[in-house]
């Protein structure tokens, strides 16, 4: 299941764009994605997956947290790796994991350990309280909040 990128705001990326003097297809071209792709994320229609937005934001030269905003107190652990730029698959090769692991990991169903939390903080350039604390928000969150 396609989950949707949390804190995304189109209207950001309008904005980055708009401020980057190029056109959506030009930003497409340069991304790597298509014209019709990126205009429906501009339109709010569809969420981008994290490696092409990060591809197309490097375009823009802006960061990910740019277009992508959670409030620190209701991050999830997948909040940080997003705030990164990386994919699942990204963050499991730096800490040496399987992609499935991460997602386990992001969803709140299995056990973070001090271990691995000390490994994604350091891969993802947080202070472990914060890992810590994310995981901690999407273990416990009400059953209807996504992770």
């Amino acid at each position: 299941m396609k989950r949707r990128l949390r804190g995304f705001d189109p209207s950001r990326l309008r904005d980055a764009r708009a401020r980057a003097g190029l056109s959506g297809a030009e930003v497409a071209r340069r991304g790597g994605i298509g014209a019709s792709t990126y205009s429906q994320w501009e339109q709010g229609k569809a969420d981008p997956g994290i490696a092409a937005l990060a591809r197309c934001l490097a375009v823009l030269q802006v960061g990910v947290t740019d277009v992508v905003i959670v409030d620190p107190s209701d991050e999830h652990l997948g909040d940080l790796r997003v705030a990164r730029g990386l994919t699942q698959g990204d963050l499991a090769g730096k800490v040496q994991v399987s992609p499935q692991h991460i997602g386990a990991l992001e969803r709140g169903h299995v056990k973070l350990s001090d271990a691995m939390a000390r490994k994604i903080a350091s891969a993802l350039g947080f202070e472990v309280s914060r890992v810590v604390a994310s995981f901690d928000r999407v273990r416990n969150r009400p059953s209807d909040v996504l992770p």
